[in-house]
Parts: C-alpha cells; structure tokens; sequence
C-alpha cells in the first residue's frame, strides 16, 4: 500500500487519483487528516464513501452528509460548486457583477470535520468576492422567506414573479449557498 503522503492505497487507480488530488487541494486541517488517516489505515471502503462520486446538483439543491472527499459537504466541495455556480451566472445575468447575489445559512454544523452551514456560506461569498460579484451575506441563521424578499430589494423580481423566484431558490441558487 502506498503511504498517505502519496495519495493512494495502490489498487485502484481512480481512487488513488482522487485522493492525491484531494490532499493536493484541501486546505481544511480536519478534513485532510481523515483522508491521510483513512490511507494509512487502508480503509478502502470508507474512502469509497468518501470520493466515490462527485456530489451533484438535484431540485433540493446540493446535499451530502459533511466530512471529507467528493462525495461530501466540505470547504473544498463548496468552493469548487460555487466557481462552477459562478460562471454560471455570469453566463445567464450580464448585470450580476452589479445585482450581486444573496446567501444566508442555517443551523447545521459537523464539529468532527470543521463543516458548518455559517463556514460554507462565508467560503461561498468569499468566492463570489474573489470573482468580483458582491455579496449579500446574512449575519445569523436565516429562513428562505428573508432570502426571498432581499432578493426582491435587489430587484431581482423584475426577472421572475414570486413563484419563479421560489423555483430559483430552490434549483438555480441552490440550498448549499443560500441554506446550508
């Protein structure tokens, strides 16, 4: 078996390449030290779990259980969603460096591996910052209706009626930006 600081366990090249890609990437302590200890156990399953497939974007938005890898809610993941959410936007809306974006968050939190509804929303507007769009960040936990109504302050309605905007909410700005 190879040693964590190689990235891989040796028998599955797929794995071994998401893992050295991760530990390459991930800058989150917590995180980072599950995977190197998940190699240098060989727990090939675990770590299955962990990157076996890419999370993907569903009408509930992007959900997973938070800890490391792929297949999880983590800063990494978080951030590379929110780069891909991006250009996607700026494709869609030629004023959203103007009109910026809304994100708020819930109560959820995962102590063990340092993921929290509060640390992704920050990661998410950081990104958004890092991308010249502004940000419209709640400071406290925040319902949907809240988002909802900054939204229309942003005059955002003019492009969708309420319902729209809800389906928006829900699809478009997905729960992991706007609800974590």
């Amino acid at each position: 078996m190879a040693a964590a600081e190689d990235g891989g366990l040796g028998e599955n090249t797929r794995l071994d390449q998401e893992t050295a890609q991760w530990l390459r990437w991930d800058k989150n302590f917590l995180t980072l030290e599950v995977v190197k200890r998940l190699i240098a156990e060989g727990n090939k399953e675990e770590l299955e779990k962990c990157f076996g497939a890419r999370l993907e974007f569903g009408t509930a938005g992007l959900r997973a259980a938070m800890g490391p890898g792929i297949s999880r809610m983590n800063d990494l993941t978080i951030i590379q969603t929110t780069q891909g959410f991006c250009r996607y936007l700026e494709k869609q809306f030629s004023d959203l460096k103007q009109k910026g974006i809304v994100i708020s968050f819930d109560a959820r939190a995962h102590p063990s591996s340092g993921g929290s509804s509060r640390r992704f929303a920050r990661l998410a507007a950081t990104t958004f910052i890092s991308q010249g769009i502004p940000v419209y960040l709640f400071s406290d936990i925040t319902p949907t209706p809240f988002v909802v109504e900054a939204l229309k302050a942003l005059e955002w309605s003019r492009r969708w009626n309420e319902k729209a905007l809800r389906k928006l909410l829900t699809f478009l700005i997905w729960k992991c930006i706007l609800e974590f």
